[in-house]
C-alpha cells in the first residue's frame, strides 16, 4: 500500500508506519513467512537458514530469523539473507515489535539486544523479568534480584535510570494499563503506577495471587489480567476508581502460556492438551482452537505489531492468529500456490514449465452461445479448434550421476544427564539411498562419534560430562560418499542438583528453615523453592528463609529444591524436607496454699497456682487474673518461660468465695486461657 500525505496543513511531525502481520520461521521449509494476520494469508515467504525452534521479529525494514546460536537478518524488500550475528546467550528471547525496535530481551542473563537502527547490545545488571513497552518505544524492565524498575529509552544504549524500588522481599511483575507502566505486587495483592518519581500508591487488587502469578504485558479494555499458575485462575481486575468487581475464570489443569491481550481479549494456550482459548474483558469465552501437532517443540504466543497474537509451534508449519475481538485463526504456513505445474514449497529453479498440451480456451459460454465478451478471432470460423500437435519425443541425454547427500536439516540437540539426544531431517540424497548418518560430538575435554543407519532420525550420545559445553554434528552418507555436516547449537548436560540437607527451629508463631547448597550436578544455581504447609511458595537465593503465622499444636512440613541452569535448560532439583510439630500452648490452675496481705484476707485467701506449657522459650508474659465479677482481678504479674517454653508461677491470690477464677496470657498468636476452679 502507498499511502500519500499532503495538503495545506503542515506535515504531522513524528508519523510513522508500523509493521503489520507476523512473520513465521518454517524450519522444515527452512523459510520465513509473511502472514497477514487481518487476512490470515501468506504474501511473502524469504529462504532464510536457521535452527528449528527459532521465532522471527520484524523491524522496519528488516526481519531477523532469531535462534539459540545465531540470529540472521534479511531484507523484507529483497526477501534475501544480508547478515548474521551470534546472540548474547543459548536462552530463548523474550521478543517486542516496537518502535525503535525491535528488541530481544535475555531474561536469565540480563542483556537486552536492539536489532533496529543503531543496533546495540545492552547489559541490565542482572536477571529480568518480562519486559513491558509504551507506545514511543520505552522498555520498562524488572531487575528481579535487585528488586529495581528501570527504563530504556528509545535509542538509548544504556540503562541509566532505575528509579524504582520494589519492596524488599515482595515478588511481582510489570504491565501497561492505558500506556502507562503498572506493577502487580504479587506479594500484598496490589498495583502500583511506576514513573520517575517512583512507585505509585498501592491500589488493592481485590483477588488472591501468589508469587506464581504473572499478568498480561499490556491492559484487556482496561483491565489487568492476571493468571495464578498456583490456582489455575486467571483474573480481569478493574484499576480504575471506583474500580468494579474483579471477575475470575477458572482453568482447567494444565502447563499455560500467557495471559497475552490483544488490547479487546485476552488469550492463554494450554500447552498441556494443545489448546488455546480466548475471553473478552468481562471473562466471557470467546473462542478456543486446538494447536496442529508440531513436533519442534511447545507452542509458543507472542504479539504483533499489530497487536495479534500469534500462536505458533517449534516448527513453525502452522499458526494460530488470535484477532482484536479473540476470534482464533488456522494458518497453515507453507507457500502460496504457483503457476500452473508448480507444486507448493517448489524453488522457482526446479518448477517445470507449462505442460506440452495446453487446453484451447472455447469462445463460447457453456449453452454453446456466442460470448459477445469473447468475439470469434477474426481468419476463423468460429468452430471449436483442433488441438494442437503433440511434439515429437526428445532424445534423453545420459543419466546424472549420483552424489554425495546435502546436509541434514533442522538438526537439534537437548542435553540431559550426561547425554544428549540429537535430532535431525531426512538429509537430501541426491539421486542414492542415504545409508548411515554419522553423529560427532566436539567439546573442550576431546570428541567423539557415532554412526547410524539411514532410516535414522534421532539418537542419545551417553557418557558425556555434566557442565561441558559441547557441539554436535550430523552428516549423511550414500554411495557416494559423506555430505556436508549441519551443527546443532552447542549444548551442555547437566543433572538435576541432589536434595539439600534442611533443618527448621521455631520461636512461637515464626518457623525459621535452614538448608546447605547441594551438589548441583554440573549447573549453575538460580535459586531455590521453598514451600512450607499452608503457606505460597518462595523463591529464595541464600539459604534460609522463615515462616510466620504457626499455630501450636500443629505439624508444618518444609521443603526445598534447587533450581539450575545448564546451557539454556532449567532444571528443578530433588526436594529435601523436614517437619516440626509446635507444642500445643496450655495454662492448667489449681488453688495453692493459704495466704493473707492487705487486699486478701483469711482464712479465705490463697494463692493461684500457674502452670503455663507451649509458650516461647525465654519470654516474659504478662499474667491476668479474672473472675465472675471482676474481668481485671490482677492484671500486674509477669511469668517468663524457660528454655522448653514453660513456666510456673504461684503469687497470685484471691479470696472470695462463690465466684469462679482463671488466668489468660496475651500472645501474637492470640489468648491463651486457663481452666476455670470454684473459689470455695
Amino acid at each position: 500500500m502507498v499511502a500519500a500525505v499532503t495538503g495545506a496543513a503542515m506535515s504531522p511531525s513524528g508519523l510513522e508506519f508500523l509493521p503489520q502481520g507476523h512473520w513465521v520461521y518454517n524450519s522444515v521449509l527452512q523459510a520465513a513467512f509473511h502472514l497477514d494476520g487481518a487476512t490470515a494469508n501468506i504474501d511473502a515467504q524469504a529462504q532464510v537458514p536457521g535452527e528449528a525452534g527459532s521465532q522471527v521479529v520484524q523491524g522496519d525494514s528488516s526481519g531477523f530469523v532469531v535462534g539459540r546460536s545465531r540470529i540472521t537478518e534479511f531484507g523484507k524488500s529483497t526477501l534475501s539473507v544480508e547478515a548474521t550475528s551470534t546472540p548474547p546467550s543459548a536462552e530463548v528471547p523474550y521478543p517486542l515489535e516496537i518502535p525503535g525496535g525491535p528488541y530481544l530481551v535475555y531474561r536469565d542473563v540480563g542483556q537486552i539486544v536492539r536489532l533496529g537502527d543503531p543496533g546495540a547490545t545492552i547489559a541490565a545488571g542482572g536477571p529480568l523479568g518480562d519486559p513491558v513497552a509504551t507506545a514511543d518505544g520505552t522498555l520498562w524492565l524488572f531487575r528481579t534480584t535487585a528488586g529495581l524498575l528501570c527504563s530504556l529509552p528509545r535509542g538509548a544504549d544504556r540503562i541509566t535510570s532505575c528509579p524504582v524500588a520494589v519492596p524488599q522481599r515482595h515478588t511481582g511483575a510489570l504491565t501497561m494499563v492505558r500506556d502507562k507502566p503498572r506493577f502487580v505486587d504479587t506479594t500484598d495483592g496490589t498495583l502500583h503506577a511506576v514513573g520517575a518519581e517512583g512507585l505509585g500508591g498501592a491500589v488493592p487488587l481485590g483477588v488472591a495471587t501468589s508469587p506464581q502469578s504473572r499478568p498480561a504485558a499490556n491492559d484487556v479494555a482496561g483491565k489487568v489480567a492476571i493468571f495464578d499458575r498456583a490456582t489455575h485462575q486467571l483474573h480481569l481486575v478493574d484499576p480504575g476508581t471506583p474500580a468494579a468487581k474483579p471477575v475470575t475464570v477458572p482453568l482447567p489443569a494444565g502447563d499455560y502460556d500467557g495471559p497475552a491481550s490483544t488490547g479487546s481479549a485476552v488469550a492463554m494456550v494450554n500447552r498441556g492438551n494443545g489448546t488455546v482459548v480466548t475471553f473478552d474483558a468481562t471473562g466471557k469465552q470467546t473462542d478456543a482452537k486446538p494447536i496442529p501437532r508440531d513436533s519442534g517443540g511447545e507452542p509458543r504466543l507472542t504479539r504483533g505489531a499489530d497487536s495479534r497474537l500469534y500462536v505458533e509451534g517449534g516448527q513453525g508449519t502452522h499458526v494460530l492468529v488470535v484477532d482484536h475481538d479473540g476470534k482464533v485463526s488456522d494458518v497453515p504456513v507453507a507457500p502460496a500456490e504457483g503457476k500452473p505445474g508448480e507444486q507448493p514449497g517448489t524453488p522457482p529453479g526446479d518448477r517445470p514449465g507449462p505442460p506440452v498440451e495446453q487446453q484451447a480456451t472455447d469462445p463460447r459460454p457453456p449453452d454453446g452461445r456466442r460470448n459477445p465478451a469473447n468475439p470469434v478471432p477474426a481468419g476463423t470460423t468460429g468452430q471449436d479448434p483442433k488441438p494442437p500437435q503433440k511434439p515429437k519425443p526428445q532424445p534423453q541425454g545420459p543419466a546424472i550421476p549420483a552424489a554425495p547427500p546435502g546436509a541434514p536439516p533442522a538438526v537439534s540437540a537437548a542435553p540431559g544427564n550426561g547425554s544428549v539426544t540429537v535430532s535431525w531431517g531426512a538429509a537430501p540424497d541426491n539421486r542414492a539411498p542415504v545409508t548411515a548418518y554419522h553423529v560427532s560430538w566436539t567439546s573442550s575435554g576431546g570428541s567423539g562419534s557415532t554412526t547410524v543407519g539411514g532410516d535414522s532420525r534421532r539418537t542419545t550420545l551417553t557418557g558425556l560430562t555434566n557442565g561441558t559445553r559441547y557441539t554436535v554434528t550430523v552428516a549423511a552418507t550414500n554411495k557416494a560418499g559423506t555430505g556436508p555436516g549441519a551443527s546443532a547449537a552447542p549444548v551442555t548436560p547437566a543433572a538435576a542438583a541432589s536434595a539439600p540437607a534442611v533443618t527448621v527451629t521455631h520461636s512461637g508463631g515464626t518457623a525459621t528453615v535452614r538448608w546447605n547448597q547441594p551438589d548441583l550436578g554440573g549447573g549453575t544455581l538460580q535459586h531455590y523453592l521453598v514451600s512450607g504447609t499452608g503457606a505460597a511458595e518462595q523463591k529464595v537465593t541464600g539459604t534460609s528463609t522463615t515462616f510466620s503465622g504457626l499455630t501450636a499444636g500443629k505439624t508444618y512440613t518444609y521443603t526445598v529444591r534447587a533450581v539450575t541452569s545448564a546451557g539454556g535448560q532449567t532444571l528443578t532439583g530433588a526436594a529435601g524436607s523436614k517437619s516440626i510439630t509446635l507444642p500445643a500452648r496450655s495454662i492448667t490452675i489449681s488453688r495453692g496454699r493459704d495466704t493473707t496481705s492487705d487486699n486478701c484476707h483469711a482464712p479465705n485467701c490463697a494463692f493461684v497456682n500457674v502452670s503455663m506449657k507451649g509458650f516461647a522459650p525465654n519470654t516474659t508474659y504478662k499474667l491476668r487474673l479474672s473472675s465472675d465479677d471482676n474481668p481485671d482481678v490482677n492484671n500486674n504479674e509477669s511469668a517468663t518461660t524457660g528454655p522448653d517454653g514453660s513456666a510456673q508461677y504461684n503469687e497470685l491470690n484471691y479470696d472470695v468465695p462463690g465466684n469462679s477464677v482463671w488466668v489468660s496470657v496475651s500472645t501474637p498468636e492470640g489468648t491463651v486461657t486457663s481452666n476455670k476452679i470454684r473459689w470455695e
